[in-house]
């Protein structure tokens, strides 16, 4: 039993119930470079529909995102030929949970299903995100299903991140700059993190 999912209405046998396994016929531990782009794709685009009509996610009062095949081709290119693909695609099947903090799923082991990337201090490149993600995998022919959680000061920062800085290929080090002004107390709201943002922005065009 799992203690953090039950407080969010999921168990191990609902994400059991949730995994799609792949019918390309290849462990999704290989490379990209061992599926066709447009076989990956087609796959996905069938994953989309499924999750579309899958009754448990109906009755599940959890917020989740199924990845667009925009996104999916995006994270191809960008990754092709070396990355596994069960690690491009981890997040096809996305949940996002809000917590007071990270305390009750880190000090707990996990089910040996369940994998936990603890970033709540931050990735090894810091871009100024935090929080910590919990992965579900079947096995390596199933797509795994990533839970992220949050607390709501994590993700109110994340999510302006994501809006002004996610694909824009700004240096790792402005998000981290932002996350540090942010815990000073700069930056209490939309408005305040663009004006900082900018500041931030001219600042290092000037040092360059």
């Amino acid at each position: 039993m799992c203690r953090f999912l039950l407080q969010d209405g999921l168990s191990v046998e609902i994400l059991q119930s949730l995994s799609f396994r792949t019918n390309l016929g290849l462990s999704l531990k290989n490379s990209l470079a061992h599926f066709t782009k447009a076989a990956l794709l087609h796959e996905i685009e069938e994953i989309s529909v499924w999750y579309d009509e899958h009754e448990a996610l109906e009755q599940l009062a959890l917020d989740y995102r199924v990845k667009s095949l925009e996104s999916a081709s995006h994270k191809y290119d960008r990754y092709f030929p070396d990355r596994p693909t069960a690690k491009v695609f981890n997040d096809l099947l996305g949940f996002r949970s809000l917590r007071d903090d990270y305390d009750e799923i880190l000090k707990n082991p996990p089910p040996d299903a369940l994998r936990i990337v603890n970033m709540s201090h931050g990735k090894a490149n810091d871009d100024g995100y935090r929080g910590v993600h919990v992965y579900y995998q079947l096995d390596n022919f199933h797509y795994p299903i990533e839970i992220q959680y949050n607390t709501y000061f994590d993700r109110q920062l994340n999510n302006w991140l994501h809006k002004y800085l996610y694909k824009k290929q700004y240096p790792l080090a402005v998000g981290a700059q932002m996350r540090t002004l942010y815990e000073q107390g700069k930056i209490k709201n939309e408005a305040e993190f663009q004006e900082v943002l900018s500041n931030v922005l001219r600042c290092g065009k000037e040092r360059q």
